[in-house]
């Protein structure tokens, strides 16, 4: 289903469940991660659910919380993304140590033009929500780097959530670019 013309990254709201067929495989990704084979295994056999809300802090900093569920009922890592473009640390189950940063980017003001292309209109507007994810290497002893954004696109004809991100690795020559298409549920 088509996500409403109210839900924008400057009201992020619903259930927004990825749509594998349209998105990127993202086995290698995780596999580079350190993610194993079995958890490989069972993320390509569910169908991953984001339940966003985002609100206003008292500093006026935004805040984009994801609850996030797979098929079958199991939960997968909640996170919370604050938009001040400041590092913070902190250990997800599944990658283990990480340093995030997040902030409100316009498309223009972005390095990499994989991650500049085909936004709608209103995310050209409101701009995207963008971040880096790296691996926490004195910790995790893993060395990688994934840059991405958040917006909306209109993809044969519909309106999705999507996500771009592109992956690097010292253990690889080039990027991995991924697109990844969500289908709006409620």
């Amino acid at each position: 289903m088509a996500c409403p013309d109210t839900v924008t990254t400057k009201n992020l709201s619903g259930k927004l469940r990825l749509n594998k067929a349209l998105s990127d495989d993202i086995d290698e990704t995780l596999k580079l991660q350190g993610v194993g084979y079995i958890k490989r295994t069972a993320i390509a056999n569910f169908t991953l659910t984001l339940e966003p809300t985002q609100t206003t802090d008292d500093d006026g900093v935004e805040v984009v919380h994801v609850k996030q569920t797979l098929s079958g009922g199991f939960k997968a890592p909640a996170d919370t993304l604050l938009l001040n473009g400041q590092e913070i640390s902190k250990e997800d189950s599944l990658f283990g140590h990480l340093i995030a940063k997040s902030w409100r980017s316009k498309v223009e003001d972005l390095d990499i033009d994989f991650l500049k292309e085909g936004w709608s209109e209103d995310t050209l507007e409101d701009g995207l929500i963008a971040g880096v994810v790296k691996s926490d290497t004195a910790k995790s002893g893993r060395d990688w780097v994934i840059n991405v954004v958040w917006g909306f696109v209109i993809l044969e004809g519909v309106r999705r959530f999507a996500r771009r991100f592109r992956f690097t690795t010292k253990e690889r020559s080039g990027p991995i670019d991924v697109k990844l298409y969500y289908d709006y549920v409620e």
